[in-house]
């Protein structure tokens, strides 16, 4: 019966021509809106080119998330390497999101791995990768744009050692030759706040702001992705439009995107072959611009069974907020739905403040108890039936 139905599934026609073209993964050919910061991107790199190893630039990409900030240092690599190629310049672009990585360790191990594929994943510390990633470089005579992706997350997390590190390679390691060179994407617009004043004097003030999109620019968008995801007279007039007004109250295009894919998605649970509004207010309706597919899925599984407990604390005591103690008995209950060894307290008030500092919850200290000061914890910005709805999901499919 389930095979049948799966089969079905597959020989059913489908409203999309290529669904990866909706992802946030994928740079199209043009960047509407974002010329300008494209342009500013690659004229601040071309001396790296016409000089290498002897110039070097470090640059802070930062913008609301959706803005194109991705998108743009990405086109910007594939256009630098392919103009460093015509000229014989050995030019590696390195894109790392540091969300994903976690750690100073794993961020230095992509960056070699980027230089020596076949560098084994362990047995090192971060301070003898940096060392193997400079005599790399030695070697091979290369030049390198490494990109910090959501650099917030290694502040939050790490501190400051590795850009302090990574921005002293040229100078302390490499004899004054300056081959690496350094883009940092922040959505905070205070990021050098962030920063201490040992770090800030090594950090160029050159900062490419990337400002929200407007409805008009996110019309233009969404037009440009609709003709190569999605097959032709799929889309009923005033869908685009309606999109673009709901995504322009943040003007972020990731999330006009997931609109858009999401209502194509419940136009094929139905089985019509149009995409109309009413699917879009579905879409809308179990969505929330706040909640990124990609981030919560970069989360390791017990940080998302710890979240998936705070979720359904708060749901089912319609409070706005949970007690740790509440929050660690449902954990506890859910590793043993899913099969998983619950990890200690200590454990879990660790990932409870790595999910505050990173933004995904909120924890405040309420007044003395029995036992002196206790932690609640809750959802400023995410329902939390949409986030448990959400996360029951991926945990299932994982």
């Amino acid at each position: 019966m389930e095979v049948d139905m799966l089969e079905g599934r597959f020989q059913r026609a489908s409203l999309f021509k290529d669904e990866s073209k909706l992802s946030v993964f994928y740079v199209p050919e043009s960047l509407p809106h974002r010329e300008n910061e494209l342009r500013q991107l690659l004229n601040t790199f071309k001396p790296i080119i016409d000089s290498p190893g002897i110039i070097n630039r470090i640059v802070l990409i930062t913008g609301p998330v959706g803005t194109g900030k991705t998108a743009v240092a990405k086109k910007a690599g594939m256009l630098l390497c392919d103009a460093a190629k015509r000229r014989g310049v050995n030019l590696n672009y390195v894109h790392i999101n540091c969300r994903r990585e976690k750690t100073n360790f794993l961020i230095l191990l992509q960056l070699a791995r980027s230089i020596i594929p076949s560098i084994p994943n362990r047995g090192y510390s971060p301070a003898e990768l940096l060392n193997i990633i400079v005599e790399s470089i030695k070697d091979k005579d290369a030049s390198i744009i490494l990109v910090l992706d959501e650099i917030d997350y290694v502040i939050n997390t790490s501190g400051e050692e590795l850009i302090y590190d990574l921005t002293r390679v040229n100078d302390e390691k490499l004899n004054g030759k300056q081959p690496l060179s350094i883009i940092l994407i922040s959505k905070n617009d205070n990021f050098q706040a962030m920063l201490d004043e040992s770090i800030l004097s090594l950090i160029p003030p050159l900062n490419i702001k990337f400002h929200p999109y407007t409805a008009l620019q996110l019309e233009s968008i969404l037009e440009a992705r609709v003709k190569e995801a999605f097959y032709p007279s799929t889309i009923s007039p005033g869908v685009i439009s309606l999109i673009a007004d709901i995504a322009s109250e943040w003007g972020d295009a990731r999330y006009a995107l997931e609109l858009l894919w999401r209502a194509g998605k419940y136009a094929e649970e139905e089985g019509v072959f149009k995409i109309f509004p009413e699917h879009v207010r579905k879409a809308r309706a179990d969505t929330c611009p706040e909640i990124s597919k990609e981030f919560i899925l970069s989360l390791d599984r017990n940080d998302k069974l710890i979240l998936l407990a705070i979720t359904r604390s708060l749901t089912r005591s319609g409070a706005a907020y949970a007690p740790i103690g509440l929050i660690e008995r449902v954990y506890r209950l859910i590793c043993e739905e899913y099969s998983e060894r619950p990890r200690s307290h200590t454990q879990i008030w660790e990932r409870v403040r790595v999910l505050s500092r990173i933004g995904l919850i909120t924890t405040r200290i309420t007044g003395k108890g029995a036992r002196g000061k206790s932690t609640i914890i809750g959802l400023e910005e995410i329902p939390a039936e949409v986030l448990e709805k959400e996360l029951t999901g991926w945990l299932k499919n994982e």
